[in-house]
């Protein structure tokens, strides 16, 4: 499934298809604007495989996706094609961090038959806990990850992230202006969160550390992320099924 919009296509903000996109989205100033704050979580949520079997994945919400291209468009200098660029890019990549945090966990999980996993304690005793709070490191590294895996935007697309996550809760809007070794900092202490409260109750001696490569480590031999192994659903939250089949083909043409 390719989700972005074919390489050499003629994408225009004002022909008659996209006009009916904006349209039908015309309430789309009531979001992603200086009193909401919304994130990209809201656009495109990550299952986990922990939770929902084979139906983990990265789920875009087809009107929510729309709205924030159009909020790119109106307050930005981007064109159409680098709207809709940045809004997947930044979605997809948000989406893949909270899915690689996972797989580290999976990876340094030596849990017995019976068991609770490291990464479901981890969900429950620490993220449930702190969300919402500037103790929330998950979402904030989410946030930095979405710049860290495009260091080719220019001051356009920094701009308009920055001044999204400046608007938004605690614990995302963090991740605005995290430096570099703060954010090497921030993943050492996600990493002690994730594998900690396990390795206590195992004595420390039976996760292995030795070879184990450490969270900035795996994150960052990531870089970039090619989405291998993580589905991406697209979600009708249209009132309508026409609605939701009319904004699909005009924004995701290649699907």
């Amino acid at each position: 499934m390719e989700l972005y919009f074919a390489k050499g296509q003629v994408v225009s903000a004002n022909s008659i298809a996209f006009n009916q996109v904006k349209l039908k989205l015309r309430e789309f100033e009531y979001y992603f604007n200086e009193r909401r704050c919304e994130n990209l979580d809201l656009v495109g949520t990550y299952r986990p495989y922990h939770f929902n079997d084979d139906k983990f994945g990265l789920y875009i919400y087809v009107q929510m996706f729309g709205m924030y291209l159009l909020s790119i468009l109106k307050n930005s200098s981007l064109s159409l094609r680098e709207s809709h660029t940045l809004a997947l890019d930044s979605i997809l990549t948000h989406g893949s961090f909270h899915y690689l945090i996972e797989r580290f966990c999976t990876l340094r999980d030596n849990s017995q038959i019976g068991e609770e996993k490291l990464y479901s304690i981890y969900k429950k005793r620490i993220y449930c806990q702190v969300w919402g709070t500037q103790e929330c490191f998950e979402e904030t590294l989410a946030n930095a990850f979405v710049f860290e895996s495009n260091p080719s935007w220019d001051r356009r697309h920094l701009d308009y992230i920055r001044s999204l996550y400046s608007r938004q809760r605690e614990g995302y809007f963090q991740g605005c202006q995290l430096k570099s070794e703060d954010y090497q900092e921030l993943l050492q202490i996600l990493e002690n969160q994730l594998i900690g409260e396990k390795e206590d109750r195992n004595l420390k001696g039976n996760i292995k550390q030795d070879n184990q490569p450490s969270l900035y480590d795996f994150i960052h031999t990531n870089i970039p992320f090619r989405y291998l192994g993580l589905p991406v659903y697209l979600v009708n939250d249209c009132e309508k099924l026409e609605d939701f089949m009319n904004i699909v083909q005009i924004l995701f043409p290649q699907i």
